[in-house]
C-alpha cells in the first residue's frame, strides 16, 4: 500500500506492507529524511506520526482500520460487548461524538449514561479518547445513572408491572425524565422492540 508523509514542508510517498508497524515506518522516514532522533521526548528530535488528528502508537499496524472496531463498549444492562466501528480519527474526536455512536448501537439516550475507561475513570463529553490514553480495541464500560438500570432491565425483560411502577408518580427516580417529551421513552421502547428483547409477560 502507498502512504504519503508530510514532513517539514515536504510530502513524499512510501510503499509499505500492511503488516508494517508505525515504528517500522518511523525508521523509514528517519532514513529517508536523515533525521537524527532521540529515544525520548526530552531529546532534541522526536518523531510522531499523526493521522486524522490522532497520534499513532509505535506498536500499531498500519492497515485499514475502517473494518475493525475502534472501541468495544460493555453494556452491563444487556451484558453485551458492543463493537464501535469508525475511523481512527475517533480517537481525537469528542467523547460526545463517541457516545452518539454508542447510542445508535444500544438505543439508550446519551443523557442517561456515561462511559468509563477500563480503570473506572469517567469520560467527560468535552474530552477526547486520546485524553484518556486509550488504545484501539479498548473495552469501555457503559454506566447508566441511578435508577435507570432497573428501569431498562425491566423493559428488556418485559416486566410490565415494574415498568408501570417506574413511570408512575410514586416513583421519583424518573420524574425529571417524565417532564421531558415522551419521544425519548418511545424511542427506547422502539429500539428494544427492534432488537426483539422486549418480551411480553402474560
Amino acid at each position: 500500500m502507498r502512504i504519503f508523509v508530510a514532513f517539514e514542508g515536504l510530502c513524499e510517498s512510501f510503499d509499505i506492507s500492511p503488516e508494517n508497524t508505525v515504528q517500522d515506518i518511523k525508521l523509514m522516514i528517519k532514513d529517508y529524511f536523515h533525521v537524527p532522533l532521540s529515544e525520548d521526548k526530552q531529546g532534541r528530535r522526536y518523531l510522531e506520526l499523526i493521522y486524522a488528528g490522532a497520534v499513532l502508537k509505535d506498536n500499531w499496524v498500519l492497515a485499514d482500520e475502517e473494518d475493525k472496531p475502534i472501541f468495544y463498549v460493555y453494556n452491563p444492562v444487556t451484558h453485551e460487548r458492543l463493537p464501535i466501528m469508525g475511523r481512527i480519527s475517533l480517537l481525537s474526536s469528542k467523547v460526545s461524538e463517541l457516545k452518539t455512536l454508542v447510542t445508535l448501537k444500544c438505543g439508550f439516550p446519551s443523557s442517561i449514561y456515561c462511559l468509563r475507561t477500563p480503570e473506572g475513570r469517567e469520560m467527560f463529553d468535552c474530552n477526547t479518547p486520546n485524553d484518556y490514553h486509550l488504545d484501539i480495541g479498548t473495552t469501555l464500560r457503559l454506566d447508566v445513572w441511578n435508577g435507570w438500570r432497573e428501569f431498562l432491565t425491566s423493559c428488556i425483560l418485559g416486566n410490565k408491572p415494574k415498568i408501570q411502577y417506574y413511570l408512575s408518580k410514586e416513583e421519583p427516580i424518573l420524574s425529571e425524565f417524565k417532564e421531558k417529551p415522551w419521544l425519548q421513552q418511545l424511542n427506547i421502547a422502539r429500539t428494544l422492540a427492534r432488537k426483539s428483547i422486549c418480551k411480553p409477560t402474560y
